[in-house]
């Protein structure tokens, strides 16, 4: 429980901004939301707080006034760098959604930055808190499995994006498969070090256009041996497929979809369960919640957050070694 006022600023009110402005509302009540930058803030959004007045809608206002401890970023990819520097600068506490930044120099500015100016820097890995997936960790560092020997993960969005925000997603592996990259080094405690990967376009012809690809199949080595599997898709037209699967010396654990419900129905010419999670906001809607938790209690108890800047970092690594696979037709070696 967050017990200490904290006041932030929220910078980008997008579909994934209005998500965390209505969760930090609903469940944060010691949190107090004292900004809103976007050039196009909705009537609804702003209908949501009584005293507009006090509302900073300007992004160098916001950061001038002292008594706003935080700010979440959620705007698009190419304005989280000068953002985050400008918004460390003045000494906020940040959490920003992913990817920082294609650049792997400008991802180390940011962690140069953030020490410099001794502020927290969250990165939204948001799958990292998904009650299942700590679960898992935790069974694994007991070692429930032994000693892990694979891990397969299946990644499948319901439906693909529009085409205007996978022009500037950064391709399917800097998108949708940097969770799984990071999701590998969060259950295993290791790094990439090789990797190939197998894609193609199947659902979305314009991909081709803009070298890019909507299914893949991914293996890779960690540095001490393991080997993991990631297969990837954008579309299933059946739901959000999100299952995660650790084999080890000692047995295996396997998280499953989430469905609606348990019920399953049998008859004489038909089975029926119910079914899967429609979208990532479904599926991983506790998580959400349960990042911004840490961010809060990072703040008031002046700790790092368990995720940042360096481990997306990681993950970009796996992302750019996987294109240069794609592109070569053979493995390549991850930078540690």
């Amino acid at each position: 429980m967050i017990t200490e006022k904290i006041n932030i600023g929220i910078i980008g009110v997008g579909r994934i901004g209005e998500m965390h402005l209505k969760n930090i509302v609903q469940h944060f009540p010691t949190v107090a939301i004292k900004g809103l930058i976007d050039p196009m803030l909705s009537d609804n959004i702003l209908g949501l707080f009584q005293d507009q007045e006090k509302l900073h809608l300007d992004l160098d206002e916001m950061l001038l006034d002292e008594t706003i401890n935080a700010v979440i970023i959620c705007s698009p990819t190419p304005t989280h760098y000068e953002t985050i520097k400008k918004c460390a600068k003045h000494k906020k506490h940040i959490f920003c959604e992913k990817p920082l930044s294609f650049s792997e120099q400008e991802l180390n500015d940011i962690i140069n930055v953030g020490k410099k100016e001794k502020v927290s820097i969250q990165v939204g890995l948001n799958r990292r808190f998904d009650r299942d997936f700590m679960l898992m960790k935790e069974k694994i560092d007991k070692g429930i499995v032994g000693d892990i020997q694979m891990i397969h993960i299946t990644n499948h969005d319901s439906k693909p994006p529009s085409y205007k925000f996978l022009k500037s997603s950064g391709g399917m592996l800097l998108d949708l498969c940097i969770h799984d990259f990071d999701m590998i080094g969060f259950l295993s405690g290791k790094k990439i070090k090789e990797i190939y990967v197998n894609g193609g376009v199947f659902i979305e012809p314009r991909l081709e256009d803009i070298n890019d690809i909507d299914n893949v199949l991914i293996t890779v080595e960690l540095d001490n041996g393991i080997l993991c599997s990631i297969d990837s898709s954008r579309q299933t037209n059946y739901g959000y497929d999100q299952r995660v699967e650790v084999f080890g010396s000692k047995g295996s654990l396997l998280v499953e979809n989430q469905k609606e419900n348990l019920l399953l129905f049998s008859g004489e010419t038909e089975t029926k369960s119910s079914k899967i999670d429609n979208s990532f906001i479904e599926r991983y809607k506790q998580s959400y919640i349960k990042q911004f938790e840490h961010f809060f209690d990072c703040i008031s108890s002046k700790t790092a957050p368990s995720v940042g800047p360096y481990n997306i970092l990681l993950a970009m690594r796996s992302a750019i070694a996987g294109n240069q696979s794609i592109d070569t037709k053979q493995p390549q070696k991850v930078k540690i």
